[in-house]
């Protein structure tokens, strides 16, 4: 599949201070990629830069093969970003909705292109005559959305699509964000902290922490429900009863989301004595695959029905025998967890 961007040694820097760092990273076209990790994390400023709003302090974004400082401004419109708190104009849904077009002198067919536009979003052509100050969260997140794919973009930039909506709403957004894949072949890039609603979307996940690149396939992700311990640290327990406990989080939120990195995971099958603990559990293997570009393997296995990735390198799967459906021992180290 032909990458659409490239982006090679970027940084960042906002008064001083660096804010993102991004060696490589190649994003293919036609995908729905989901990026996701803390607030501060350089989401919003990646999006930024992919969106060509701002220029990277260092280094280059390739765009189709071509240098972003050689991106004509058609090419730039192409381009679509909906922020995470998207201002409408105070005018009717309609004049919102041609706004785009209008700028690009495209004047033909706005009726039928606005009657689509909503319809694809799930709202019915009523709403075009209405003001902006008459619409819900949900319908001016819609129509947000709507603004931007009645411009058929090359690529979609959401920050956030869900925050504040209710639930149809967010499966509305859904259902057009697909839509928008397949009828425009149109690339979408999506920043949420709904990781449930991410999860089921993405062709691709990228994870960013302290405005670094986390390897693609190797975080981990534990959601709520959560328990509390005597000492108000927070407790997984799983549907098989095993329980995992976090240490030092009495200060975070029953429906945190803690991530973990595949590095900070160890497992064991046999001769385990010395890595046993009162924290260690008992996980299934799925499945074992080579790790592109590295010697390593990404052991996938299961913890009362949640997925794991754990990293080892060859010779350990072969000294451990590891096969899929292996019953393993399984430390994840809680003091390198983060939250989202």
């Amino acid at each position: 599949m032909k990458s659409l961007y490239e982006l090679h040694n970027i940084e960042q820097y906002y008064d001083g201070r660096k804010v993102l760092d991004i060696d490589n990273l190649v994003i293919e076209a036609n995908q729905i990629v989901g990026f996701f990790g803390p607030n501060g994390s350089g989401k919003s400023t990646l999006f930024s830069l992919l969106s060509f709003i701002d220029k990277p302090s260092h280094g280059e974004i390739e765009f189709n093969g071509v240098c972003n400082k050689k991106i004509d401004q058609e090419t730039k419109q192409s381009v679509v970003i909906v922020p995470q708190n998207p201002y409408l104009l105070k005018r009717t849904v309609f004049d919102n909705i041609t706004y785009g077009l209008k700028l690009r002198k495209q004047f033909d067919n706005l009726q039928e292109k606005v009657e689509e536009a909503l319809s694809i979003v799930g709202l019915n052509n009523s709403f075009a005559q209405r003001k902006w100050s008459q619409l819900s969260g949900g319908e001016a997140q819609r129509v947000a959305l709507a603004a931007r794919l009645i411009l058929r973009p090359k690529v979609l930039i959401l920050d956030e699509p869900t925050s504040g909506v209710d639930t149809n709403s967010a499966q509305l957004i859904k259902e057009a964000i697909l839509y928008a894949k397949q009828k425009y072949n149109t690339t979408i890039f999506i920043s949420s902290h709904d990781h449930n609603w991410l999860n089921h979307i993405c062709d691709k996940k990228v994870a960013l922490f302290q405005g670094t690149l986390v390897e693609s396939g190797s975080v981990n992700l534990l959601f709520s429900p959560w328990e509390k311990d005597s000492n108000g640290n927070l407790v997984k327990v799983f549907l098989d009863n095993q329980r995992l406990i976090i240490e030092n989080s009495f200060d975070k939120k029953r429906d945190s989301v803690m991530m973990i990195k595949s590095d900070h995971i160890e497992i064991c099958r046999e001769n385990c004595d010395d890595m046993k603990n009162e924290n260690t559990l008992i996980g299934i293997i799925d499945t074992i695959r080579q790790q592109p570009s590295t010697s390593e393997l990404l052991i996938e296995f299961t913890i009362g029905g949640i997925c794991f990735t754990s990293k080892i390198t060859r010779e350990e799967m072969q000294e451990q025998t590891l096969l899929p459906g292996d019953k393993i021992n399984v430390n994840i180290d809680t003091a390198e967890v983060c939250w989202i």
